[in-house]
């Protein structure tokens, strides 16, 4: 009935693109309550930034899983980076949701800051980590089967 979901490797790509979109919407909606000053706006973003950090450590133990049908060689080395950096984010997004969760009854304007620059190391943290998983897929070939590709040619 799916057959992408038949011929993939793992599941980690099915789940990577769940964090990034709702971490980045996070920033966004904290953004917005900052600039609007708005309880609502940032409440959206606390909620963004809970569900993508869910998503995260689904996607997290997805990509650990995955790691045994990488081949060894270059894309080792890679591998090792962007999971250090996801894992590193991944963490981040816990801590900023400890801080969410834990002063939300008084989120002053300053914690509001703090959290803004919370969610720009998480934002920067990202993008340099789906960066090295754009370099797994695109320039070392991983999570594709050689093998089908080459049978269907």
């Amino acid at each position: 009935m799916l057959p992408g979901m038949k011929a993939a490797l793992n599941y980690h790509p099915m789940f990577v693109h769940f964090p990034i979109v709702l971490w980045l919407a996070a920033l966004l909606f904290e953004l917005l309550a900052i600039w609007r000053t708005s309880d609502e706006l940032h409440r959206t973003a606390s909620q963004l930034l809970y569900l993508g950090t869910l998503a995260a450590i689904i996607t997290a133990i997805t990509g650990l899983a995955a790691q045994n049908s990488i081949p060894p060689g270059d894309a080792r080395v890679a591998v090792g980076i962007h999971e250090a950096l996801m894992l590193t984010a991944t963490s981040l997004a816990i801590a900023l949701c400890m801080f969410a969760c834990f002063k939300r009854k008084n989120f002053t304007a300053q914690l509001r800051k703090i959290m803004l620059l919370g969610l720009v190391l998480l934002t920067g943290l990202l993008i340099l980590g789906a960066d090295r998983g754009a370099e797994l897929v695109y320039g070392y070939g991983t999570a594709v089967n050689w093998a089908t590709a080459q049978q269907q040619k």
